[in-house]
């Protein structure tokens, strides 16, 4: 039987399809094992897995510094360490799609039932975000009152895009707490989702009102 590591020199020194397809037929299993463990039994998205590591199995062999291609081949061990980590991102991925739609049902809900969530927020919003700590007041000001993206955020404070999401998160929680101190009991989604619809303002009409 040909050895897995001539099959990926066969690939890659000669674009072998078969070679790759005999590469595929032998590991797919075992691919498919791992990432269905990963993602709690979902076969189609462990299917999405499989397709998405084969896939950048071919574009790690094709490229000029293969590091598979350097030395002995443990194929299994990186088949094993990539499934984990495209499990991880498509599992983040996925977290996040259900977050988003979570929120949208929400704010659908609310907008069906009128406004009195925001009535009660309204009134007491700048108070509580004026109770923040700087370092929280000032990124969720930045983020919904100046309606900067994170990477802006993060160069307005001197830190990294992460550390703003991270400080973001902070301070929507606190603001959070606070207004429910006042009465204001809102998940972080809605909260989050009134600050991003809500905090518009037509001020820039004073000044061309003045001007005409």
């Amino acid at each position: 039987m040909t050895d897995s590591n001539q099959l990926l020199r066969d690939y890659a020194e000669r674009d072998s399809e078969p070679a790759f397809r005999e590469l595929v037929g032998r590991y797919v299993d075992f691919v498919y094992s791992v990432a269905l463990r990963q993602v709690n039994g979902d076969g189609h998205l462990a299917e999405d897995i499989v397709q998405t590591v084969f896939t950048d199995l071919a574009r790690q062999t094709r490229h000029p510094k293969a590091s598979l291609l350097q030395g002995p081949c443990a194929l299994g061990g990186w088949l094993h360490r990539h499934t984990c980590f495209v499990a991880s991102n498509f599992r983040r991925a996925e977290q996040r799609r259900q977050i988003r739609e979570h929120i949208a049902a929400e704010m659908n809900y609310l907008e069906l039932t009128g406004e009195p969530a925001w009535q009660q927020l309204a009134p007491v919003l700048d108070e509580a975000i004026d109770k923040l700590g700087p370092e929280d007041r000032d990124a969720i000001l930045l983020r919904f009152y100046e309606r900067r993206d994170l990477r802006a955020v993060g160069a307005a404070l001197g830190v990294s895009e992460d550390a703003a999401q991270k400080r973001e998160s902070r301070g929507l929680d606190k603001l959070r707490a606070l207004l429910a101190e006042r009465g204001v009991t809102l998940s972080l989604g809605v909260l989050a989702g009134f600050l991003a619809e809500r905090t518009v303002g037509g001020g820039a009409r004073l000044f061309g009102a003045h001007r005409e």
